[in-house]
Order: C-alpha cells, then sequence, then structure tokens
C-alpha cells in the first residue's frame, strides 16, 4: 500500500503568501486526482481554519494532547473536510498552547494519516523551531515559499547552505511574485548569485488580486474559481508542474 508524501511549506520570513500558496497547491493537487490533507502546522497563529471559514472543534493540540495521553482514538476526530478530496487539520484557536506542543507526537499522526491520503501538507511558520525541524525530517520535500527582497535572499543564502551542508536535496525554492504589484528589487540572475543557488519555480505578478479578501471572506481559494484558473494561464500552469512533480510518485 502506497503511503502518503509528505511535504512542507515554509519561508525564511513572515508575510511571503506561504499559506496561500499551500492551499492553492492543494487544489492543484486536487484536480490531478489526489486525496490531500492540509495540517496547520504553524500552532501559534495559523489561520487556515479562519481562512476557509471552516467551523471546528478539536485541533492540533487537542491530537497532541490525546496522543499524549493515550486517549487517542482516530485521526478523523480531528480532520475536517474542506472541499471533496481536501481536508484540513486545523491549528489550535488560542496560540497559548503553541509552546505546550511538543514535536514528538508528529510521526505518530503522520503515521495515521498516511494510509488515507496521497499527500499531507504541513504549512509552517518561518521559525527553526523544534516542530518544524523534525517536519523537515519526515517531509519529502520542502518547499521554502519567498519574495523577491534583501532580507528573503539572505535568508535563503542561508538555508541553502545548510541545505548543501547536509547532503539534502529536498529542499525547492518558489518565489512568489504575486503578493504586490512591485516586480521586486533584483533580477533573477542576481538573485540566484545572492542565494548561491536556482530558483525552483516562480508564482507570476499575473496571480495578484486586488480583492484577495473576497475570497477569504467566503472561504475559497483562488484556483478553486474557474474564471480565475481561466485568467491567469500562466500561474495555473506553475502550479499545475509543481503539483505534478510532487505527486509523480504518488
Amino acid at each position: 500500500m502506497k503511503k502518503a508524501k509528505v511535504y512542507t511549506v515554509t519561508s525564511v520570513k513572515g508575510g511571503t503568501g506561504k499559506t496561500t500558496f499551500t492551499l492553492n497547491l492543494a487544489v492543484a493537487m486536487r484536480l490531478n486526482k489526489k486525496r490531500v490533507l492540509v495540517i496547520d502546522l504553524d500552532a501559534a497563529a495559523g489561520d487556515i481554519a479562519a481562512r476557509l471559514d471552516l467551523t471546528y472543534e478539536k485541533n492540533l493540540y487537542n491530537c497532541y494532547e490525546d496522543i499524549r495521553n493515550h486517549t487517542f482514538d482516530q485521526v478523523e476526530n480531528y480532520i475536517y473536510p474542506y472541499k471533496d478530496g481536501i481536508d484540513i487539520l486545523p491549528a489550535p484557536k488560542d496560540p497559548r498552547y503553541a509552546n505546550k506542543i511538543e514535536s514528538s507526537f508528529l510521526p505518530y499522526l503522520l503515521s495515521k494519516v498516511s494510509l488515507k491520503y496521497d499527500a499531507v501538507l504541513l504549512d509552517t511558520n518561518h521559525f527553526l523551531s523544534a516542530l518544524n525541524l523534525l517536519a523537515f525530517d519526515y517531509s519529502d520535500k520542502i518547499l521554502y515559499v519567498i519574495n523577491n527582497d534583501c532580507m528573503n535572499l539572505k535568508g535563503m543564502r542561508t538555508m541553502s547552505a545548510i541545505f548543501e551542508d547536509m547532503q539534502s536535496d529536498k529542499m525547492l525554492i518558489v518565489l512568489n511574485e504575486s503578493t504586490r504589484k512591485a516586480t521586486g528589487e533584483y533580477s533573477v540572475g542576481d538573485m540566484r548569485n545572492i542565494m548561491k543557488r536556482e530558483i525552483d519555480y516562480r508564482i507570476p505578478q499575473s496571480f495578484y488580486r486586488k480583492n484577495f479578501d473576497k475570497y477569504t471572506r467566503y472561504g475559497k481559494i483562488l484556483l478553486m474559481d474557474k474564471k480565475v484558473r481561466n485568467n491567469c494561464k500562466k500561474a495555473f500552469k506553475v502550479y499545475q508542474a509543481i503539483a505534478s512533480e510532487l505527486c509523480k510518485e504518488v
């Protein structure tokens, strides 16, 4: 039996559009006929459930507590359906629970979902916490979502060096040019020279939406809208390419 592939989506600083990328990637995978689980691993500030207008009771912290106390029954008790084929395990509503979650529960959780899905997306924050580092260890690929600015590029230069020292080929870099109208501070060649690494994918500026809040208000993901897919064909093709690469062994 095939086990789910695990992909961590992260960044080197906040505000890169990482969570928006995660949700649209989930849609691209679903359009590729894959069953997808999104786990909001940002226990302090995760907002995936709020973005999708999900009503839920149990969350990541409840799952951790039940595993720790040996009262864990079935993983479905903590997972909520968003749309057919895309499910969500929400982050805690109260950020004070974040520091109470120990990273050691993550392998057990992943083992419980591995046979129920084709792909598991872990949406993390940008901190190198014990939980995030363990997520890296259990991931098949780690996608860094970056913007075109000095702090992102300096941070990625450091992370690229670390991955190179570890002789790890898990890293993919996604340049998100759709978070603002500006084209960015550096050329692609400059970015490559600063990071000492190639950019794997680029989400084009044309994916930028002035009315993005409208989608959040109604709990929608951009790529679930056929009009968006038709109007943003270049961006949609990039998401399709990423999903195809990640899912080719699923």
